[in-house]
């Protein structure tokens, strides 16, 4: 049907003359919007149960004056479609209701619809919001829940965008991932047929909106812990750019809080100055009871201007830690200049082999034909120690095989038996020291406590190695390297050993007498000396927190509780925890006094969980518990922040090197705080590199 016009209208003179007329709606709108209601009121059209006409003197945005009268027109039932997929808005005018806007279904926005308009221009809003969002109407599919059981369910772009950006994170895509035409036929002809793709600019923002939103979540959560332990380290990656990485750790959790860009030198200056910014981003500042750091020069220097900055919570005495695992890489790495020789003679033949793929396939037949699964072995590396213990572990159960398959040359075989000898001795040797490595970087249980075990372990191993033939020059250095770092017993570890409730002071005791033995030296004014730190440091907790001691019950055990399991991946020296008969303990402080005197927990297998019992005796001992948690919370080693490398590693890898150092940031933190909701950050130290020796085999089990 023809459309008529206004005579005196602009549209009915474009209709005489040939040309297409304006849609009244939009200009009605649009005239509203932008002069208000400059004419007589109109009847009604639009599809309202009740609509008002306003009076000629009043704008519809405006406030109703005194003299303002209201008439009010019929009501009819709704027909319009628009208003199925939009919510009316109504305001009271003159204690009358009005209509106007609109709120859409899709994308949620709010549009302007007064009384006095059409809906045309509602109409086509939604229409481009279906365009956009995928959709045709509220149609809702069905998904099975993991119980079994049936629920409906809609497609929800704005998920699917949240989404996105997590599965970038984990996998470490390129930002531009969706825009991909094999990722959106992937999903729309397998999953989802109203997906639309997102582009690149799109997933940025998304990506930092989710960033903004995880980080507000974390500084919320961290406002309710007592305090963290904090590790550091800076890596240089293959993009020439270094970063620093802060990492938090509280009660068996970790967090990254940051890898920020550190474009200068590496000074104590410049990193404590970077550290300390994180810190207060985060509101840590008076919440920081330890940092640990490797043992660079740089690092020293930080912690000199660190420790006036951070040591609000209980003083500078924890402060500063030195990283373990790098204690150890320095012991072992002293005797490589005397093992150099004997390890090339196993690296020359792994080279040779690698060094063709035509002699990787002659070896692979070689090992088909004698019925074993073929494999390539991989080089150490002179920076990592460890590669070299893997290698060796790798390559000597295939002793046998490796020398057949090499013909004998004039001089003799590649690898004798004295070869293997050598190489097995070395692996024996070494395997105390990586076993040590592995348990210091753990996660999700206690370290500090497990350090005197391990010392006594270390000192005991070099004991025994000291007269043997082929290894005694390299105890010497070794020797020196552990009395450099630990010849003092680090306070951390005292204090840490003795809240363990199978050991106390008295097993404290045990352990200086057997390290006196081992190490011939005399630590009876440690055990003075660490007496009365402990008796300060408790009474800076009682200080602190003595508000929240409770009435104490009359019938507690203070040296008996339950334990609730939780293994833990160790290897622990029991005798360590033995004790001897009661005696004074020479600590003040009732509740102090009252734990180092009641009897030790008979709990030595792995299924025993420290941080367990200080939780179900925190009514009994509640200014001690604190400060169990917050000792036994500390990392001994930085490899939590070394291990976020790797992540970085892959996040500015070949097809991302032009990322911004926040994006990287951001990429980095979102991928590590969703392995921590899951608890999937346990992983040993240089987790990935034992990995890439072991997954080296040749055939299609691989």
């Amino acid at each position: 049907m023809e459309r008529r016009y206004d005579p005196i209208s602009t549209n009915h003179e474009l209709v005489l003359m040939g040309g297409v007329p304006d849609d009244e709606d939009d200009l009605e709108v649009g005239r509203d919007e932008q002069f208000g209601n400059t004419h007589e009121a109109r009847i009604d059209l639009d599809d309202d149960n009740e609509r008002v006409e306003p009076a000629a003197d009043e704008e519809p945005g405006g406030a109703a004056t005194a003299s303002t009268t209201i008439s009010t027109g019929r009501k009819r039932k709704c027909t319009s479609d628009v208003w199925d997929d939009m919510d009316k808005i109504f305001a009271i005018k003159n204690g009358v209701e009005v209509r106007i806007g609109a709120r859409c279904h899709f994308c949620k926005k709010e549009v302007t619809a007064w009384s006095t308009g059409g809906t045309g221009h509602l109409s086509r809003h939604v229409a481009k919001c279906k365009r956009q969002h995928g959709r045709t109407g509220h149609q809702s599919m069905l998904r099975y829940n993991p119980d079994g059981s049936v629920c409906s369910w809609e497609y929800s772009p704005e998920e699917a965008r949240v989404q996105l950006c997590r599965l970038i994170a984990r996998l470490d895509l390129p930002l531009n991932f969706s825009e991909s035409a094999a990722f959106e036929d992937y999903i729309k002809i397998a999953h989802n047929p109203r997906y639309f793709t997102i582009s690149r600019q799109t997933t940025t923002r998304d990506v930092e909106k989710h960033f903004k939103d995880k980080h507000a979540k974390l500084v919320e959560r961290l406002q309710s812990v007592s305090c963290v332990a904090l590790t550091s380290h800076i890596w240089s990656g293959n993009a020439k750019e270094d970063y620093l990485s802060v990492v938090a750790h509280f009660v068996n959790e970790k967090r990254i809080l940051a890898m920020r860009l550190i474009d200068c030198s590496h000074s104590g200056v410049n990193i404590a100055e970077r550290i300390a910014d994180v810190v207060a981003e985060y509101g840590l500042t008076d919440k920081i009871f330890s940092i640990t750091l490797d043992n660079a020069s740089a690092n020293s220097k930080a912690m000199e201007t660190l420790s006036s900055l951070l040591s609000g919570y209980v003083g500078p005495l924890l402060l500063h830690q030195r990283c373990t695992c790098h204690i150890i890489n320095l012991i072992v790495k002293s005797a490589f200049e005397e093992l150099k020789h004997f390890l090339d003679d196993f690296r020359t033949p792994i080279l040779f082999l690698n060094s063709s793929n035509q002699r990787i396939a002659a070896y692979k037949s070689f090992y088909v034909a004698l019925g074993v699964r073929p494999r390539k072995f991989s080089l150490y590396m002179d920076v990592r120690w460890n590669s070299t213990y893997l290698m060796l572990k790798h390559l000597i159960p295939y002793k046998s095989n490796f020398s057949t398959h090499y013909p004998p040359r004039p001089q003799g075989p590649l690898l004798t038996d004295d070869h293997w000898h050598v190489g097995e001795k070395i692996l024996e040797f070494f395997e105390r020291f990586y076993d040590s490595t592995v348990v210091m970087s753990g996660v999700y249980y206690p370290t500090s406590p497990l350090m005197l075990h391990h010392i006594l372990c270390i000192i005991r191993h070099l004991n025994l190695y000291e007269n043997d033939r082929l290894l005694r020059t390299t105890i010497v250095p070794m020797k020196d390297k552990f009395f450099k770092y630990w010849g003092a017993i680090p306070m951390l570890y005292a204090f840490a050993f003795i809240l363990d409730t199978r050991a106390k002071i008295r097993g404290f005791n045990n352990v200086l007498c057997l390290l006196s033995r081992l190490t011939g030296r005399d630590y009876s004014a440690y055990l003075t000396t660490l007496r009365a730190e402990l008796s300060d440091l408790f009474k800076k907790y009682d200080d602190k927190f003595g508000a929240v001691r409770l009435q104490r019950p009359s019938n507690a055990a203070p040296g008996e509780g339950p334990s609730n399991p939780s293994a833990l991946s160790r290897r622990t020296s029991s005798s360590a925890l033995l004790h001897a008969a009661s005696t004074p303990t020479g600590i003040s402080g009732t509740e102090l006094a009252s734990y180092l005197d009641s009897d030790t927990v008979q709990k030595f297998d792995n299924d025993f969980n420290i941080l367990d019992y200080w939780y179900d005796h925190k009514i009994t001992y509640p200014v001690l518990s604190i400060l169990a948690k917050d000792v036994l919370s500390v990392p001994v080693s930085i490899v939590s922040s070394e291990s976020a490398f790797s992540l970085v590693s892959r996040v500015i890898e070949e097809r991302r090197r032009r990322l911004l150092p926040s994006m990287v940031e951001m990429l980095s933190l979102i991928k590590d705080w969703e392995a921590g909701d899951a608890r999937m950050q346990h992983t040993a130290e240089d987790k990935a590199l034992e990995e890439s020796f072991e997954q080296l085999f040749l055939d299609d089990l691989a």
